[in-house]
């Protein structure tokens, strides 16, 4: 099965695109984020990982700009974890440029399957990705961060990572791209709206 089959995707409005597993079926699935930047691209959780959601990006034309002079394929693409479960991680190690907290580093790191929490069934996933592929076999793998997120100054109980440096967009003075994850619930806040784009 191609990645081009394999997700699909919905576009929001300025640069912004929720991306799902279209053959993964259960409430763990993890909503994919793409926010597009004009120096950088963010990709916010990377699902299992059992297809290329970089080839799907780059297939599917979520990283081209429509009459842009340059290639928009030439920027950067960062790949950023909210947390590390493996519904939310199993693609980092697609990609060559990877952000996660401080804190689930060194797990990442290891691929550890125990605090990646991976537990997937053959029921959950309705279409193999490729012939004679059994949940069993799934493993997060061990991925390096390059980008190793500190706590801000997000709300009580909280981690808030900002991301704007490196973006790029023209926002208003103050605001930025960032990432807050709260107990029960994660957010981006984008030029003053909030999207929930996961339950941790």
């Amino acid at each position: 099965m191609s990645a081009l089959e394999w997700y699909a995707h919905k576009s929001l409005g300025d640069g912004i695109f929720w991306i799902q597993e279209r053959f993964y079926e259960s409430g763990n699935r993890a909503n994919i984020w793409l926010v597009r930047g004009s120096e950088q691209d963010v990709v916010i959780d990377t699902g299992l990982g059992l297809r290329s959601l970089p080839e799907y990006l780059y297939s599917s034309g979520l990283l081209q700009d429509g009459g842009a002079k340059e290639d928009a394929a030439c920027r950067p693409l960062l790949a950023v974890a909210t947390h590390v479960h493996f519904d939310h991680s199993g693609g980092l190690y697609q990609f060559d440029r990877v952000a996660v907290h401080h804190a689930e580093a060194e797990a990442l790191a290891r691929g550890d399957n125990f605090e990646t929490v991976t537990w997937l069934s053959d029921s959950e996933v309705v279409r193999a990705p490729s012939p004679g592929w059994r949940a069993r076999q799934f493993r997060v793998q061990a991925v390096q961060p390059t980008l190793i997120l500190q706590d801000g100054n997000g709300p009580t109980r909280a981690r808030s990572f900002s991301l704007r440096e490196g973006i790029g967009k023209k926002l208003p003075k103050g605001c930025m791209l960032q990432m807050c994850v709260t107990v029960g619930a994660c957010f981006v806040t984008w030029q003053k709206r909030h999207f929930c784009f996961s339950r941790p």
